[in-house]
């Protein structure tokens, strides 16, 4: 994190240091998994992570690894700040990299983060590609909840122990996945009943009749976000996907929103409230004819901008076996056709 808000300065970003924030003073050289701390500390730790994202993402949140008995930190990459950026500041991004980067890790850690501390009686909406990814993020996220500090774990038995959902009975906090569907009226109906101020979709351009799916789903989610933003509580949208077809008719439809949306740019960091972000990710947005704008910014990565070598790309692809189109979209960000 404090290399990442040095990047930030030399790219010129004014407001480059709110990733290292911290508002109690006192928890400065505290470590949250110290066995020794006080109750004071560990109170005043929960009200950190509650006010201040950054602070859980840098100094709590914690990430397994496979083959590897230790968590990890989360990376602070500019695709994973990207993310909790746009998220808190209510604006919808369609997260792109490159496979093996860990596009969806960031995901897992905001929902632990808002399904732990920042939700109360809330629904969020997981729609994924197939069953096997949706059972994969299941696993993901209880795993990060594991890795939190005892006193910030809210699950307990009475909780949800399957494969298709989360729930923190305690908080009243329930998280739903839901996989495509290949009949067109029954995508609609699932659309249409994913009312929810919090939506994820992984993996969009290979979902069947996402291009009917999704619209409805946002168009559900109206209501609840206007509730959530009358409450004050967290609100908003999320694609994360790698590049897909765009001679596929969902996928060609998923190119056409990454097409029109504002193309990340760090200088967003420094608007002055989140009324002139929203202006700033308008006005550079694509204009269509019968197409209104959408506040919806493309951030897409690839592997030298989440700090990977040409040297790693290079091993990953020849362990992958892939070439061609297959290799074009998951390596390097090309939408094929």
């Amino acid at each position: 994190f404090v290399r990442q808000a040095a990047v930030y300065r030399e790219m010129g970003i004014k407001n480059h240091a709110f990733i290292l924030a911290l508002v109690n003073p006192e928890l400065k050289g505290v470590n949250p998994f110290s066995p020794h701390l006080t109750f004071e500390q560990m109170g005043a730790i929960a009200i950190e992570c509650r006010i201040n994202p950054w602070y859980f993402s840098r100094e709590v949140a914690r990430v397994p690894v496979q083959g590897s008995k230790d968590a990890v930190s989360l990376d602070a990459s500019r695709g994973n700040i990207a993310l909790f950026w746009c998220f808190f500041n209510h604006i919808t991004i369609i997260l792109i990299q490159i496979r093996q980067t860990g596009k969806s890790v960031s995901t897992d850690v905001l929902m632990t983060l808002l399904m732990n501390i920042l939700c109360q009686n809330t629904n969020i909406n997981l729609l994924t590609k197939d069953d096997i990814l949706r059972r994969s993020n299941i696993v993901r996220l209880k795993d990060i909840a594991l890795e939190l500090p005892r006193y910030l774990r809210q699950g307990t038995k009475a909780d949800a122990n399957n494969g298709e959902e989360v729930t923190i009975e305690s908080l009243g906090n329930k998280y739903n996945t839901h996989v495509p569907q290949s009949s067109a009226k029954r995508a609609l109906n699932m659309g249409r009943g994913l009312t929810s101020p919090i939506f994820h979709v992984d993996e969009a351009p290979f979902q069947a009749n996402i291009s009917l799916a999704l619209p409805a789903a946002l168009a559900a989610t109206g209501a609840a976000i206007d509730a959530a933003k009358k409450a004050g509580t967290p609100y908003g949208n999320i694609l994360t996907t790698t590049a897909g077809k765009k001679d596929d008719r969902d996928g060609r439809f998923v190119f056409e929103l990454v097409s029109d949306a504002a193309v990340w740019t760090e200088a967003f960091f420094d608007a002055q409230d989140r009324v002139q972000l929203e202006k700033m990710v308008l006005g550079a947005t694509r204009s269509r004819e019968g197409v209104p704008r959408r506040a919806i910014i493309n951030a897409t990565f690839n592997h030298q901008q989440l700090g990977k070598t040409d040297e790693w790309l290079a091993e990953k692809l020849a362990e992958s076996l892939q070439k061609g189109e297959d290799a074009n979209r998951d390596y390097f960000n090309m939408w094929t056709s």
